[in-house]
């Protein structure tokens, strides 16, 4: 392992409960960025969000009253949450953007979390439409249109305390992210989201039942040792994989046919029983923890991560997140327009009061931390050919900036510090049968903290 390379290792990121989704942590090795996770895709899409609702309701106004801000400048650049306020309210000094963004930061940290529980959730994690996994198309949509439904009607009541609204929220881009990692939508050619998301329960023409969709030809099976870390989180050794590539039946890409893969023990909104059909050849999920994908159609079509080892089109991954990006990013304006800008300003508590704003600095020096919000995000209006390489630049340096915190990681004061610990809600960090739960950094010049952590997991077997 070199000087430069450090890992984010975690109780099971991606594969304990059958690995069906965008990993929810990240993941760095050897200096490089891996993949783009929920919690990601996440705030990037609502900075672009909010860049264009700070624009609309305070840029514009404070050019007319002597503001110089241009309009080419300003969605051309990149900004993290606390540039943009500080654009917005030139008025602030540092610690006023601080403390009155404080409340919007912990309040799309509880949209992320709540994002990312629906792996974990007994409710949702193998909740085919949850995921759109199972070619569960119209189950998928319906899901977000009834969320879309209650978190509008909760917004609109001045009255109504939103908690279950901002939660409902994270719930629902988790569905809508993994519709473009979990179909084969990307497969397809397409070079704009799914318009229909979210707007009506038919999405496009879906494979039947017994069409097959995928084969076993594009698919070549990987099979290498486990290190120790592998054997104690992953249990299956040798790790046996698969790297697919055009494993999809080209006439139901070319005849923009939606397919989305099986895995086993999945279940439906009523408690019934799914799993991949045997010899029809439909696809697989896929992954080392994906028994189905040993089961003709071999192979699977996940894009959730840029591993082979948990992702058989993890070519795809990045094409899959700038649509899952952008899908996001045009959600939450729809909902802006749908619900008004007030609304949209309470949802997210843009604009704090300052008796709100004081009461969420106040915890946070009890040592209330984030979840997954990063401030170090930063994300741009700018559509451009480069859209992937500046998401890929803009993530990897938040994680370094976060990583050159390391001597200082158990301090509960380094609120810039995202904790990535789900204990407290569903995931248990002591259960090595759930290694998502909670990350750890670990690098060449920790071997002790390494060794310790791994017999900690092992008196937890």
């Amino acid at each position: 392992m070199s000087n430069l390379s450090t890992y984010w290792l975690f109780y099971f990121t991606i594969c304990t409960f059958d690995a069906n989704a965008f990993i929810p942590h990240p993941l760095l090795a050897e200096g490089g960025l891996t993949s783009i996770t929920h919690a990601d895709i996440t705030e990037l899409a609502f900075i672009r969000s909010l860049a264009r609702f700070f624009y609309e309701t305070r840029i514009v106004p404070n050019n007319r009253n002597g503001g110089s801000i241009k309009e080419q400048d300003y969605f051309n650049k990149e900004y993290t949450i606390d540039e943009l306020y500080k654009l917005a309210h030139p008025e602030y000094n540092d610690a006023q953007v601080e403390l009155y963004s404080f409340p919007l930061k912990f309040t799309l940290d509880s949209v992320m979390t709540h994002n990312v529980l629906v792996d974990f959730d007994p409710d949702t994690r193998k909740l085919s439409a949850a995921h759109f996994d199972s070619e569960a198309f119209s189950n998928g949509s319906r899901r977000i249109l009834q969320l879309r439904k209650k978190i509008v009607e909760d917004s609109r009541n001045p009255k109504k305390d939103l908690t279950d609204a901002r939660q409902m929220t994270g719930k629902l881009l988790h569905t809508l992210q993994d519709f473009y990692s979990h179909s084969n939508w990307v497969e397809m050619g397409n070079k704009d989201i799914n318009a229909l998301i979210g707007r009506n329960e038919t999405i496009g023409q879906v494979a039947a039942p017994n069409q097959a969709t995928c084969s076993d030809t594009g698919c070549t099976k990987k099979t290498q040792d486990c290190n120790l870390w592998q054997k104690i989180t992953i249990r299956k050794c040798p790790l046996v994989y698969y790297d697919c590539s055009n494993n999809i039946l080209s006439t139901i890409n070319t005849q923009q046919i939606l397919t989305s893969g099986y895995l086993f023990n999945q279940s439906t909104e009523n408690n019934g029983l799914i799993s991949k059909p045997a010899n029809i050849g439909k696809c697989s999920h896929g992954s080392v923890m994906d028994e189905s994908s040993h089961v003709p159609a071999i192979g699977g079509i996940n894009k959730d991560s840029n591993s082979l080892i948990f992702s058989p089109h993890s070519n795809l991954h990045f094409q899959a997140v700038s649509f899952a990006i952008n899908a996001t990013e045009r959600f939450l304006n729809d909902l802006r327009q749908e619900i008004g800008n007030d609304n949209f300003d309470r949802l997210f508590i843009v604009h704090p009061t300052e008796a709100i704003a004081q009461q969420v600095s106040d915890a946070v020096a009890q040592g209330q931390r984030f979840r997954f919000f990063s401030p170090y995000l930063k994300a741009s209006l700018k559509k451009s050919d480069s859209f992937i390489t500046d998401i890929k630049n803009s993530v990897k340096s938040a994680y370094n900036k976060v990583k050159s915190f390391f001597s200082n990681i158990f301090s509960k004061n380094k609120i810039n510090i995202p904790t990535y610990d789900l204990s407290d809600l569903v995931a248990n960090i002591k259960d090595t049968n759930n290694v998502r739960a909670g990350p750890y950094i670990l690098a060449d010049q920790s071997i002790g903290r390494k060794k310790r952590l791994i017999n900690a997991l092992r008196q937890h077997r």
